[in-house]
């Protein structure tokens, strides 16, 4: 009887130790911020609004992102197809969520 508790405590110490040394389900490492910014720049450049908030994953990439930079073709706003400068919008000027009541620090 004494065996079959040794055995029984031996196989669970073998089957948890197994289980430690499996490794862990490997992420990507996250995207850089310069990178997230690019994401979200890009997609207002296509158009989709509010829903590039969801392309930056850390809130605080948002800080480096230019408030300043300038959207070209944004819809809602008329671009000239030729002969003229196509309208241009600054990401300040679009009012998002994600961009509102950002704690950043400054340098």
């Amino acid at each position: 009887m004494a065996s079959v508790k040794l055995a029984a405590a031996l196989a669970l110490v073998a089957v948890c130790a197994a289980l430690a040394a499996t490794p862990a389900t490997a992420y990507p490492p996250p995207e850089s911020c310069a990178t997230q910014g690019s994401y979200f720049i890009n997609c207002l450049r296509r158009g989709f609004g509010e829903r590039c908030c969801a392309m930056v994953e850390n809130p605080r990439c948002f800080c480096q992102v230019e408030r300043e930079a300038e959207i070209r073709c944004v819809p809602g706003r008329s671009c000239p197809s030729r002969g003229g400068i196509a309208k241009v919008v600054k990401i300040a000027e679009m009012h998002l969520s994600c961009m509102r009541n950002l704690k950043c620090k400054r340098a």
